[in-house]
């Protein structure tokens, strides 16, 4: 069982009960309970000090409570979204193209009939056809490398001459210049260029080829290879060129309409980088969820944070900005629970812009910048000026929701110079800090019950006890013990309160003004001692008293079920107000124990 200070408090009390006839025993404290120091009525416990960062880190266990600006405390919680399933960001899927050309239209022959001998100048037709290819792709390309896939090349002819063809495609770029197969053309230094010889008076042939496509890099800019130079800008485009020599001998069935007939095809091509404009699509970002510790405490009672922070710390390898769309923030509460951005509250610092992608209203993006091949950093925050996240936190949610969605180019008009690596990663770490700046309305935590095994002896050691307390106190909210002695079933046998922290008043900063000095002295700003906090020992609203019957119940007890309640109300006017609770404010609790006792000699 976890315990809290207020564990410890209450374990005062209830120690003190059955141990009048013993030595008084402080090992159950987490922090022991200190010798007394100053006079007090009754017989002195002793006291226990405690700041109150101590406090909230016995909350929970896995609340990570730190400290913020001008030293309040912070709650944190913390997450990571990944951004990393996005190999398949560029996808270019299985396609084929080809063209066909008129392989002896320039010849000068007429129908079709067996050659003869000089019917042409040499018995031999050269020619040159260029093509351009594009391919089916969401993105405009310009250029790409692959890591797996094929590209196969299909030649075909329908004439008997012999055909020799020296195919060259400048836009596959060789990384092995002396790849073994390939020849150069002059006009493409380091393209792919192959010789490929169709039949020899053996009537109608083809040839087929498959080529590994991660043994080139491609440019996807040309857009015209019939002049000279030729002329580039383009996007997605694949430049293909066939120089065929036919050759004729004597019997060769030819036609005028003979044709040339080249097919490409791509199969499960992988894509390793890719450079070009990688317009508005979608973008996988892992959906994460985390439990808020603090609110899972929490029961009844209004509870504001005034300045709560939801951080986005993105770090983008991709070559592309992303917007992550912050309507996918949510909480678990019932109502009120979908994040709303607050446009007149948006800073250009928050990196918050609206989603002008879609007609939605009220549709926004956190805004992840990018670098050129290098890892960029963008913190994208969000607060109660621009968004409704106190709102959220208001409805005490036990969980966030980060189910949300990624865009690439957000908000983008123009071409996007973008570039993809599919080893590249964008990581969002996610902060959500809640500073104590509050204001708490009985704001209820419940902790884990108090066993208890106190047995029958306790009716002989006590007829009426009563625990005082006294408190010099520097923390700004006020708290109160409720404490049900139950049985066995559950039954509630009594019930007891004790306030155990008066709330020290705050300035106009929201801050406390009371200090404690080295000496314990508690002082203002002006470093003037404060008498009358010091509340006295005398009062039923700073005492526990157990009478005769309910001493005998106790022995039928087995559990203490506790609610700590909160309040803010610092001017002690009825009314909560908003304060700031520093890690070094910090409360004194002095405890004396008066009844009719048995006491032992010891």
């Amino acid at each position: 069982m976890k315990k809290t200070r207020f564990h410890f408090l209450v374990a005062a009390v209830l120690f003190s009960t059955v141990s009048c006839s013993d030595t008084f025993d402080t090992s159950f404290f987490d922090k022991e309970i200190e010798d007394p120091e100053i006079p007090i009525s009754g017989i002195p416990i002793g006291y226990v000090n405690y700041t109150a960062t101590q406090l909230f880190e016995e909350l929970n266990e896995d609340l990570t409570v730190a400290t913020g600006t001008d030293d309040i405390i912070t709650f944190s919680y913390s997450q990571t979204l990944d951004g990393g399933q996005n190999t398949d960001f560029v996808n270019v899927e299985d396609q084929t193209f080809n063209g066909n050309f008129n392989l002896l239209e320039d010849s000068g022959l007429i129908g079709q009939a067996p050659y003869s001998l000089g019917l042409v100048p040499d018995d031999k037709v050269e020619d040159s056809f260029k093509d351009i290819q594009t391919l089916t792709l969401d993105s405009d390309l310009t250029a790409a490398d692959f890591s797996s896939g094929t590209f196969t090349i299909t030649l075909e002819t329908t004439t008997e001459a012999q055909t020799e063809i020296i195919f060259t495609i400048p836009s596959f770029k060789r990384k092995d210049p002396n790849e073994p197969g390939l020849i150069e053309n002059p006009e493409y230094p380091g393209s792919y260029c192959r010789k490929f010889i169709l039949n020899n008076n053996s009537g109608s042939d083809e040839f087929t080829i498959p080529v590994d496509l991660n043994r080139y890099d491609f440019d996807f800019t040309y857009t015209n290879i019939e002049n000279d130079p030729d002329t580039k800008g383009g996007f997605n485009n694949i430049a293909v060129q066939l120089d065929a020599t036919v050759t004729f001998e004597t019997g060769d069935l030819v036609s005028s309409d003979d044709k040339l007939t080249y097919t490409i095809a791509l199969e499960n091509p992988i894509v390793n980088t890719a450079e070009g404009d990688f317009k508005k699509s979608g973008f996988n970002v892992s959906s994460q969820s985390f439990d808020m510790d603090f609110f899972n405490e929490i029961g009844e009672g209004s509870l504001i944070f005034e300045e709560p922070i939801l951080k986005l710390s993105a770090t983008n390898e991709y070559g592309f900005p992303i917007g992550i769309k912050l309507e996918g923030i949510s909480t678990d509460a019932t109502s009120n629970n979908i994040l709303e951005i607050n446009a007149p509250g948006i800073d250009p610092s928050d990196n918050i812009a609206e989603n002008t992608d879609t007609a939605a209203a009220g549709d926004y993006y956190a805004m992840i910048a990018a670098g050129s091949n290098t890892a960029v950093s963008s913190e994208i925050t969000l607060n109660s000026n621009n968004s409704n996240l106190a709102a959220l936190l208001n409805e005490k949610p036990t969980q966030f929701i980060l189910n949300v969605a990624g865009t690439s180019n957000p908000n983008s008009t123009t071409t996007n110079n973008n570039f993809f690596n599919i080893s590249n990663t964008m990581s969002v770490n996610v902060d959500v800090e809640l500073p104590l700046h509050v204001t708490f309305d009985d704001v209820t935590f419940n902790p884990d019950p108090i066993k208890l095994d106190l047995g029958d002896d306790i009716q002989d050691n006590a007829k009426r006890l009563s625990l005082r307390v006294a408190t010099k106190n520097t923390i700004p909210f006020n708290g109160t013990i409720n404490m049900d002695f139950v049985d066995e079933n559950e039954n509630v046998l009594f019930s007891k309160t004790i306030q155990a922290i008066v709330a020290a008043p705050v300035g106009t900063d929201g801050f406390s003004i009371y200090n404690l000095d080295n000496n314990n002295n508690l002082i203002d700003t002006t470093n003037n001692s404060v008498i009358n906090a010091h509340v006295p020992m005398n009062g039923n609203d700073f005492a526990v008293t157990f009478n005769e019957s309910e001493i005998k119940l106790l022995s039928d007890a087995v559990n203490v079920n506790l609610s700590i309640v909160f309040d803010t109300d610092s001017n002690g006017d009825g009314t909560a107000t908003a304060v700031k609770v520093k890690s070094t404010d910090q409360v004194r609790i002095d405890l004396a124990l008066k009844g009719d006792l048995k006491l032992s000699k010891n």
